[in-house]
């Protein structure tokens, strides 16, 4: 089990707070982010990972009260949440009118969030207040990364890299998080991963 170290935390809120691009442990593999609503950050992790614009990112937000910020939030989109969050479940909605969040982030005009289970990004997530990044922390294509040996060891190669790795240790090797798309009643399983739907 990783013990959550408090300088980490205290580490990682400074760097998204300064529109730094960090590395963090979650609840399937090692993720990679910045604060959502600083575009320039935003930009920096899509270039970092060879991520195409336009393909969006999910995000990790404090709690599903804050959820409605971000996303239109439908009857069934609401009993999912109830169920599964905090869990690896990324459910996609149309954007919320007033979304701080970057465009960036989305895809269309739909965008996928979630509550972590995991303690390390649901400590961050409380603490920052507001929205972050959480893509995969690897090169767009290639598979999800569980070592911190093999995080450093994969940006250490590219043009430009992450400001703040937090060392998580090995993560267990899981499935990726279920992702789903609601609109209005219409559920749409678009990644069936470790939340069986």
């Amino acid at each position: 089990m990783l013990q959550i170290k408090s300088q980490d935390i205290d580490r990682a809120v400074e760097c998204l707070q300064q529109g730094k691009v960090i590395v963090f442990p979650t609840e399937t593999s090692y993720g990679i982010g910045c604060d959502a609503t600083n575009d320039e950050a935003v930009a920096r992790v899509f270039a970092i990972k060879g991520r195409p614009d336009g393909k969006g990112t999910p995000l990790i937000i404090p709690d599903q009260a804050s959820a409605s910020s971000y996303i239109q939030i439908s009857d069934k989109a609401l009993e999912l949440m109830d169920r599964f969050w905090p869990g690896a479940l990324n459910i996609i909605g149309q954007i919320a009118d007033d979304s701080p969040v970057s465009d960036r982030c989305a895809q269309e005009d739909a965008q996928s969030v979630r509550v972590s289970s995991h303690p390390f990004c649901s400590i961050i997530a409380k603490r920052f207040g507001k929205p972050i990044v959480a893509s995969s922390a690897n090169v767009s294509g290639q598979d999800a990364i569980y070592s911190i040996t093999e995080v450093k060891k994969v940006f250490s190669n590219r043009p430009d890299s992450p400001d703040c790795i937090i060392d998580g240790g090995d993560l267990p090797i899981l499935p990726a998080s279920t992702t789903i798309k609601i609109i209005g009643d219409e559920v749409e399983i678009i990644r069936q991963g470790s939340v069986e739907i």
